[in-house]
């Protein structure tokens, strides 16, 4: 990544003079080359040189591009822009806008169904501008193609933009005609869903707030995960149990999926999709989609086609292609979506999408550090084998892509290079649609403003040059903070150039590339950002609230290490906040609840749940009551062990279980576990303290893991999650002491260990001498 001067890019544009300049790049049809005509003058010292006309019966959409129009115009000259209708008198120099019977100007014939809804033309000729596309969004985005593209206007976050000054307004010819080259555009984040910002960056995602002035948006009905909806267990399942997934020999009820090769559930599922076309004219797009878990069906008949097709996504492309025959004649135009998602990933081989089916291909397994193409792991290799794939039989074949981690919204999640490439491969492999999914909870995630205006600049013109819409976002958001903050975000991405790194959608605080020295810059860094916007309040705060992900991660690393932010009392049982740990925690939630952040992740990780545990818990000293050495006879060196082979979701009441094997095992490890998925294990036994005091455990785990210290829960890291450290303390006096700790992995990467320090104990995994089993 280039360290270009932040500022130059909005140097450019700031002149007393502005000259339009033709911008080719990402354009479905390529502009004709400037003619030497003479310059059109749109305002000189604050007089408006012409006037903007509209359709007397233009429609909402294209009313309020000329609007829009008129307004920044307005700011950027301070004159005064008339807007007439084409029913008013003509005047000597006009801008049209929309198709109207001014059009007659332009002697031009403008094809406007194959503008399609959103592509446009930017005709001049002498003193007059047409500005017109396809309806309902191509004559606003030519309005905001003209802003952005030719006279430097941009829109950063909501409330934030650049709009230049010039006494004199000049636009040299143009004739321009653009089609999006993505017909679906959706940074799904929250600074992305203001409908104005949305509309103004060109982007149309359904989420995004979207109106009739804005010309719609593309709009889902039963946006994903849709099985429990068409098919409601609750409705169902006590007479139909056959409608529901068939799972070692059992149907299940609680998360399913559907039986897609049975009769009766096609036909409920064609009929809640027809009943949804019908309840919802304006909705595109009806999405039969699986659940979002496994548990896929393996009665037989899903099971052969499964087999045949040598992917699940048969029994699933099955269904969907019988609904989407049986809607299509009465609904031309709408389309059926699913999901080409973990289990259904992998394409058919023989079966093909119906012309009105979309392929919502998911990249949830990746390394998101390196662009796709270059398959420097394995996850992105198999994912650019199966986009390849798709490509060659999906007529409309979509992309849900990610850019965060949901376990730690906050923290630095370095993928800002790999955009653009990822983005050109999808498209050159026939993608026509993309969804970008980040932090949608809550405002003010890591760096989540610049995540959305570089995916908008991204999706509707994939050849828009990274650094510079970096260098503009940090320019027009953090003004004279723009340059450390860029060397920060440089600091972060050269950090995973390593082939080696996996950035997944799980990472955490204490992941391989974040390390002491990296934090140590990264804090060096903004306070020097802040030093260079001290006097301007509002732009500190910027600052401030970008400084939150380097003060989460510094404060999970610091709690997870225990010692780095806590004093421990051994003698009076003690701990207290270490003055440095109190005072980042203090900043962090001062600034995080004044700016409305309401979340540290995507499920359950409320802000002020967080708040409590880290200040209610811990603020001033906590006393502990030692815990007495149990009075054991008989200890033997390990740990006993409980395997059992069950994919689960969450930890199980194991004492139901029956284990499939049992040991004894030198320490908490998965080195006794046969296999790396879809297992549970279950350790028993005593740790022995070697001193009275206060210890720290810590349990790092993917997925889920539970430590028991007698009948108390000193550490819950339970659930799905990727490697996660959650740490505990208590006071123990010197002996043994009863342990268990619970552990399952569900899928994919797997990790276990255990973690303590105390009395004359670094911060270490728990060596085996520590642990014994009575004999």
């Amino acid at each position: 990544m280039k360290h270009h001067a932040t500022r130059r890019a909005a140097a450019a544009f700031c002149g007393g003079l502005l000259t339009a300049i033709l911008l080719l790049e990402g354009c479905a049809h390529t502009p004709t080359a400037v003619k030497p005509l003479p310059a059109m003058v749109l305002a000189e010292e604050g007089e408006a040189r012409a006037a903007i006309v509209v359709g007397a019966d233009a429609p909402p959409s294209t009313r309020y591009a000329a609007e829009e129009l008129q307004r920044f115009l307005n700011e950027m000259t301070d004159a005064r822009f008339d807007l007439i209708t084409d029913a008013d008198p003509t005047r000597p120099a006009e801008i049209v806008v929309g198709r109207n019977s001014r059009m007659h100007r332009f002697n031009v014939s403008v094809d406007f169904q194959s503008l399609g809804q959103e592509g446009y033309i930017l005709l001049s000729k002498g003193p007059h501008l047409l500005i017109a596309g396809g309806e309902p969004r191509g004559t606003l985005y030519g309005v905001y193609g003209l802003l952005e593209d030719h006279l430097g206007c941009r829109w950063f976050v909501p409330g934030v933009s650049r709009i230049p000054k010039a006494d004199k307004l000049v636009l040299l010819h143009l004739d321009e005609v653009r089609k999006p080259v993505l017909e679906y555009r959706e940074p799904f984040v929250t600074e992305c869903f203001n409908g104005d910002w949305a509309a103004r960056n060109r982007m149309n995602g359904n989420s995004m707030r979207l109106t009739e002035k804005h010309g719609g948006a593309v709009t889902y009905q039963g946006f994903v995960h849709t099985f429990d909806t068409l098919v409601p267990p609750e409705k169902y399942f006590d007479e139909h149990p056959e409608y529901f997934s068939l799972v070692d020999g059992k149907r299940l009820k609680d998360r399913t999926q559907l039986c897609c090769t049975n009769p009766d559930v096609m036909r409920i599922v064609t009929e809640g999709v027809r009943q949804w076309m019908r309840d919802n004219p304006d909705a595109t797009v009806f999405s039969v989609s699986q659940n979002d878990w496994f548990n896929f069906c393996k009665c037989d008949n899903c099971t052969a086609l499964a087999e045949a097709e040598d992917s699940q996504m048969g029994p699933m492309l099955h269904l969907v292609n019988h609904v989407a025959r049986e809607v299509r004649d009465e609904f031309p135009g709408k389309a059926v979506d699913t999901l080409a998602y973990q289990y259904t990933r992998k394409p058919p081989k023989t079966m093909r999408p119906e012309p009105n089916v979309i392929i919502r291909l998911c990249s949830i397994e990746c390394d998101f550090s390196h662009p796709f193409e270059e398959r420097a792991r394995k996850e992105n290799a198999a994912f650019a084998d199966d986009l390849e794939a798709w490509a060659k039989i999906s007529q409309r074949l979509w992309v849900w892509n990610y850019n965060t981690s949901f376990s730690h919204y906050l923290v630095p999640y370095p993928n800002l290079n790999v955009r653009g490439p990822n983005i050109r491969f999808m498209i050159k492999n026939n993608v026509r649609g993309i969804f970008e999914q980040d932090v949608y909870t809550t405002p003010h995630g890591e760096f989540s403003g610049l995540s959305g205006y570089l995916g908008a600049k991204l999706l509707w013109n994939p050849d828009y040059d990274t650094d510079t819409a970096i260098n503009e976002f940090l320019a027009g958001v953090y003004g004279d903070a723009a340059t450390p903050l860029r060397l920060y975000l440089d600091l972060i991405h050269d950090a995973v150039k390593d082939p080696k790194t996996n950035m997944h959608i799980w990472i955490g605080p204490n992941v391989k590339f974040l390390t002491d020295k990296l934090l140590k810059r990264a804090d060096a860094l903004f306070d020097a950002a802040e030093k260079a916007v001290a006097d301007d309040p509002e732009t500190l705060e910027r600052v401030r609230c970008a400084r939150l992900s380097v003060d989460y991660t510094q404060l999970e690393r610091m709690r997870a290490k225990a010692t780095d932010a806590y004093e421990l009392d051994h003698e009076g049982y003690a701990i207290r906040m270490k003055p440095a740990f109190q005072a980042r925690v203090n900043r962090f939630f001062e600034v995080a609840e004044r700016n409305g952040v309401t979340a540290i992740r995507e499920s359950d990780g409320a802000l002020a749940d967080y708040k409590k545990l880290l200040l209610d818990a811990l603020t001033g000293e906590t006393k502990f009551t030692p815990r007495k050495a149990a009075s054991v006879q008989d200890v033997k060196p390990g740990l006993r062990y409980a395997w059992y082979d069950r994919t689960l979701d969450l930890l199980p009441d194991f004492g139901a279980l029956s284990p499939d094997a049992a040991g004894v095992a030198e320490r908490v490890d998965l080195s006794k576990s046969p296999t790396m998925d879809g297992f549970a294990l279950r350790f028993e036994g005593y740790v022995k303290a070697p001193a009275n005091g206060v210890y720290t455990f810590a349990l790092r785990s993917n997925d889920g893991s539970r430590l028991w210290m007698g009948k108390d829960l000193l550490v819950d890291n339970d659930g799905l999650h990727k490697s996660e450290t959650k740490t505990g303390f208590t006071a123990l006096l010197k002996g043994w002491h009863p342990l268990v700790v619970e552990y399952f992995e569900s899928g994919g990467d797997e990790d276990l260990e255990l973690f303590w320090a105390g009395p004359g104990l670094e911060y270490e995994p728990v060596p085996p001498q520590a642990f014994g089993h009575r004999g």
